[in-house]
């Protein structure tokens, strides 16, 4: 039984098809399905796991990320959360403010922001954790341990594939 969301990818791939010659429609059902399937992901976690406890996606990635790797500087922050600066800066701000992290000048370049979790902090990305990962049982459950592992293994490969600088970000 076809779906809206079937109907929508396969209407997607014609008009490209059709509209941009050349085009891989292998290459744009994945990144089409892809994004949708990652805007989903984190429109759903963030609407039923982390706005209920005060968190944003952006500010759940900064202390997951601080969670992780322990105190760290913005702009590494930013790198590993795969957050902008800007919104790793306005994050932080409000988790400041909220009482969940700290920041210090640990180096001497006083630019340098060092930004640490609270106590109050690491307890409430666990707590944000586990509700996420609640749903993420949830969304995943139509895979099997293997489909899992690979699925991965794909996008762990694709992830560290690099970029190409694009002339407008050069």
């Amino acid at each position: 039984m076809e779906t809206e969301v079937d109907r929508f990818g396969a209407m997607a791939a014609e008009r490209v098809g059709t509209e941009v010659r050349g085009a891989d429609l292998d290459l744009f059902r994945l990144s089409f399905a892809l994004s949708r399937t990652a805007t989903r992901f984190v429109r759903h976690v963030e609407s039923s796991a982390h706005r209920p406890i005060g968190l944003t996606w952006a500010g759940f990635r900064v202390l997951f990320t601080v969670w992780v790797c322990g105190s760290l500087e913005s702009h590494r922050i930013a790198q590993l959360s795969g957050l902008s600066r800007a919104s790793v800066s306005s994050a932080v701000n409000t988790l400041e403010r909220d009482g969940m992290v700290s920041r210090s000048r640990e180096s001497a370049d006083r630019r340098l922001v060092t930004v640490s979790l609270t106590a109050d902090g690491s307890e409430l990305v666990r707590r944000a954790y586990t509700d996420q990962h609640a749903q993420e049982e949830v969304l995943f459950s139509s895979l099997d341990d293997g489909d899992v592992k690979l699925l991965t293994e794909m996008l762990e490969r694709v992830l560290v594939t690099p970029l190409q600088a694009t002339e407008r970000e050069r």
